[in-house]
């Protein structure tokens, strides 16, 4: 849903001439700092809606996790056989799939894969660190998630002066000489640079502090009102591992952990990865829409390690008077294997067959469609334009607060919500009290209307979605001072009886809410 105010929140940009410094959307919350880093990312996408809609919006996401995947695949795994490397890929391309979503999320996987890739070829292409500010500076632009970049840089950092102290012992090997140590220092400056270079300066530096706060700090309040702030135990204790992306998940981090035991049983240790793996681990435990990145580095770490054992086996193996070992044997054997390939060949067709039949969107549970243009019924397009005709209250209550960036995006920032899904401008106090709003009207109550009138006295407009606010719709339709004056498939609007007498407007049919799709 969150499309639709990004759309927005661009068109304004591009008209203004400015990035929003205090709220544009709310009429509660509109006094309180709105620190848009997505602005590059908003701007991007409203030259791709005007250029080709809803669809080349869809086709640029799929691009960029295509290209999110290209980066990932050639930065690690370097030794594992191409067949082998498409098996261990899988897991990993389903786990981000399922957070497949117009969203700056799409960019910041892209940079971190491109991150990890750049890292990756140091040793042998040492210039190429000097796209690490570059990358910071688009990234800073785009998304919150840029600290990610920082945290892969410190820990690699680190894992470079452990084992310049190490000199070679305690499993680690000896660091690449390729980066002097006066590179490092002014990369690094660089890149701190870099981050400040936003509109927001150094409040854009810290606001990925806020979101953390959102599940660590505040989780007990957030993860309970957001799916994506719950972390996965929740969803395998409510739903177990029948969920592909759940499954996915879990196994991949199975994997990706026993992958490092063969190489400490050889007494070879590499803490980036090890450091990597634990602070991405972390991150996906807090909070369920932190898995991709999780999923994204997993799949790295895994082939690295897979292609560190195969490369000690195979160099061990040659060295002159000592007898190939079992697993040498198998190296080659796995390089020069059809049945691999055609194993692995016959997977991806399952899975291809799989996404093209529906079972794939089964398995997922979340009931996407395979194919370009909107979800039919699912955005609340029509109640949106009804609401925003003239005459209609220039304020509006929307459940759920998704379908306010649907409002929004053709009314805003004339007419304002009072509240919607930019948890980091709504306060969490506003969160309390529209969940409050929510269950009084559910219950039938009046009371709660008072409170969100204008200073004329205007009561708002009330956008109902039809699948996620069904008590609402039916508390409303029971209270004698509202009248239905709209209703389709996918959202009913509710004006207050005097206002929907004053604009003529009589009651509305409400059978297509019985029945939206998907329900």
């Amino acid at each position: 849903m969150d499309i639709w105010w990004h759309l927005r929140t661009g068109e304004l940009i591009l008209e203004r001439g400015t990035v929003p410094y205090y709220d544009w959307f709310t009429f509660v919350d509109f006094d309180r700092p709105w620190i848009d880093l997505h602005w590059g990312f908003q701007i991007l996408v409203t030259w791709l809606y005007r250029w080709g809609g809803v669809d080349l919006l869809i086709l640029s996401k799929a691009f960029c996790l295509s290209v999110t995947i290209g980066f990932a695949w050639y930065a690690s795994g370097r030794s594992v056989p191409s067949w082998c490397r498409v098996l261990f890929w899988i897991l990993p391309v389903i786990c981000i799939s399922g957070r497949s979503l117009v969203r700056p999320e799409m960019l910041s996987l892209m940079y971190l894969a491109f991150w990890m890739y750049v890292i990756s070829r140091l040793p042998t292409h040492p210039k190429l660190i000097w796209l690490i500010p570059l990358i910071t500076l688009f990234w800073v632009n785009s998304h919150a998630l840029f600290v990610l970049g920082l945290v892969v840089s410190v820990l690699f950092v680190v894992d470079h002066l452990l084992r310049v102290w190490a000199r070679g012992q305690f499993g680690l090997e000896l660091p690449s000489t390729a980066i002097s140590g006066i590179t490092f220092v002014r990369v690094g400056v660089l890149t701190v640079l870099a981050c400040f270079l936003n509109p927001y300066l150094d409040q854009g530096v810290l606001f990925p502090l806020t979101l953390y706060e959102k599940f660590s700090v505040d989780q007990a309040f957030y993860s309970v009102r957001v799916g994506e702030f719950q972390p996965p135990i929740n969803f395998i204790r409510q739903y177990g591992l029948s969920n592909l992306y759940l499954f996915s998940q879990v196994l991949l981090g199975i994997l990706t952990l026993c992958s490092f035991f063969p190489l400490l049983i050889r007494k070879r240790v590499n803490p980036f990865r090890i450091m990597l793996f634990i602070a991405f681990t972390h991150l996906a435990w807090k909070a369920s829409r932190n898995t991709g990145i999780f999923s994204l580095i997993s799949g790295i770490i895994l082939c690295d390690n897979v292609s560190d054992w195969l490369r000690f086996s195979m160099s061990r193996s040659s060295v002159a008077g000592i007898a190939p070992e079992p697993s040498a044997e198998d190296v080659r054997w796995l390089d020069r294997s059809s049945a691999g390939k055609w194993i692995s060949t016959a997977l991806l067709l399952f899975l291809i067959g799989s996404l093209l039949s529906g079972h794939w969107a089964r398995w997922g549970g979340e009931g996407k469609v395979l194919g370009l243009g909107e979800q039919k019924a699912w955005y609340a397009h029509a109640a949106s334009k009804f609401a925003g005709q003239p005459g209609m209250p220039h304020r509006a209550f929307i459940s759920n607060m998704g379908q306010a960036a649907v409002y929004i995006f053709h009314n805003g920032p004339e007419r304002k919500v009072f509240f919607d899904g930019r948890l980091e401008v709504n306060s969490k106090e506003t969160f309390e009290f529209y969940e409050q709003i929510k269950q009084q009207m559910a219950g039938g109550g009046a009371n709660w209307a008072y409170v969100l009138q204008d200073e004329q006295g205007q009561l708002p407009v009330i956008i109902l979605d039809s699948r996620y606010s069904r008590d609402e719709i039916r508390g409303m339709g029971a209270n004698p001072g509202w009248r239905l004056v709209f209703a389709d498939q996918a959202a009913a609007v509710f004006l207050d009886v005097q206002t929907a007498d004053h604009l003529q407007l009589p009651e509305a049919d409400p059978s297509p809410l019985f029945h939206p799709p998907g329900i």
